[in-house]
C-alpha cells in the first residue's frame, strides 16, 4: 500500500513556499530556533488533524456509520500563513537543517487546500443527499486524496525528526512517535481516531503549537564559562530564545540567561554567528510564563 501511494505522489510546485534567495540581514527575521519551533508546531498539529480526518474517511469506507460525519470538514487543518511554515536559508544554515527536509513540509502543506475542498464537497453532499449517497458519489476520491496527504504528513514528520530532537525541547520529540503511529495506521486504512461509539475525536499531543513572543528586545545577562556578559533577547518561545549583542558562544555549550525581571533560565547554545545566537532551554517554558505573556 505504501509503495502504491508513493508512486502516485507528484511535485506540487507550490511557488509560495519556495524560500526567497539570499540570507536575511541580522535583526530582520525571527531567531532561527524560534522560527523552527513555530514551523514544527504547525506541522505537528496539522499532521495530527490529517490523521483524524483520514481515520473518519477510512471508517466510512468500511461502512461505519459515524455519529459526526459532517464534523470532518471542521476537524481538518487549515493552511497556516506562509511565514509560519517557511524556514529561510539563513535559518537553515544556522541550524544545519537540509533544504530537502523543509521541502517535505512544503509538499505536505501544498496539498492541504485541495484535500480540504474534497472533504467539504463530501460533507455538502452528505447534508443534501445523506451520508450513504455522498459516500457512493465522493468517497473513493476523498479516501485516495487523504491517504496520500497522510503519507505526505508522515514524510514531513520523519524528515525533521532528527532536527527536532537536536534543536527543540524534548516534548516535541515525544510528538513524533505518536504522529508516526497514527499516520502509518491511516495510510494503511486504519481508523485510530474513531472511538468505539463511532465518533471521530482529536487526540492530544505532548506539545501543541508553541507560544512565541517575537521582537521583544529584553536586556539580559549571560553567565558563560565563568564570566558575565550583557546581551539582548530578541525572540522568546516556550523552547528557546534568540540573542543579539551576545559574545561568541560555542554550540552545544551551556549558558545561563538572567533577565531584568529576575527570571534565570539555563539552556544550550544551538547556533552562534557573530553577535547573534540561538539557545534551546533545558526546560520548556509554560505558555503562560511572564516572559511569553509580556509580564517581563
Amino acid at each position: 500500500m505504501l509503495q502504491a501511494l508513493i508512486s502516485r505522489l507528484s511535485w506540487p510546485g507550490w511557488l509560495s513556499f519556495v524560500p526567497a534567495s539570499g540570507a536575511a540581514a541580522p535583526g530582520e527575521d525571527m531567531d532561527a530556533v524560534v522560527r523552527f519551533e513555530q514551523l514544527v508546531g504547525e506541522l505537528h498539529l496539522a499532521a495530527m488533524q490529517v490523521a483524524v480526518v483520514t481515520s473518519g474517511v477510512n471508517a466510512l469506507g468500511e461502512g461505519v456509520r459515524l455519529k459526526n460525519p459532517l464534523a470532518l470538514q471542521d476537524l481538518g487543518p487549515q493552511v497556516p500563513s506562509a511565514e509560519k511554515i517557511v524556514l529561510p536559508r539563513h535559518c537553515r544554515e544556522e541550524l544545519g537543517i537540509a533544504f530537502k527536509s523543509i521541502a517535505a513540509v512544503r509538499d505536505f502543506f501544498g496539498e492541504l487546500q485541495s484535500a480540504q475542498r474534497d472533504v467539504e464537497g463530501f460533507c455538502a453532499d452528505a447534508h443534501e443527499f445523506g451520508t450513504e449517497e455522498a459516500a457512493f458519489l465522493d468517497l473513493p476520491g476523498v479516501t485516495d486524496r487523504w491517504r496520500c496527504l497522510s503519507l505526505r504528513a508522515l514524510t514531513a514528520v520523519v524528515a525533521l525528526e532528527k532536527d527536532v530532537a537536536r534543536c527543540l525541547p524534548g516534548r516535541y520529540s515525544h510528538n513524533t512517535p505518536l504522529l508516526k503511529k497514527l499516520l502509518r495506521s491511516v495510510v494503511e486504512g486504519g481508523r485510530p481516531c474513531v472511538d468505539d461509539n463511532a465518533t471521530v475525536k482529536l487526540p492530544d499531543l505532548p506539545q501543541r503549537r508553541a507560544a512565541v513572543r517575537p521582537n521583544v528586545h529584553l536586556p539580559c545577562v549571560l553567565e558563560y564559562h565563568g564570566r558575565t556578559f550583557q546581551a539582548d533577547a530578541k525572540d522568546i518561545s516556550t523552547g528557546g530564545v534568540g540573542l543579539e549583542e551576545a559574545p561568541p558562544l560555542i554550540p552545544q555549550t551551556v549558558v545561563l540567561i538572567e533577565f531584568e525581571s529576575g527570571h534565570c533560565i539555563a539552556g544550550v547554545v544551538v547556533w552562534s554567528k557573530g553577535t547573534r545566537a540561538g539557545v534551546k532551554f533545558d526546560l520548556p517554558l509554560k505558555p503562560s510564563h511572564p516572559l511569553l505573556a509580556g509580564g517581563a
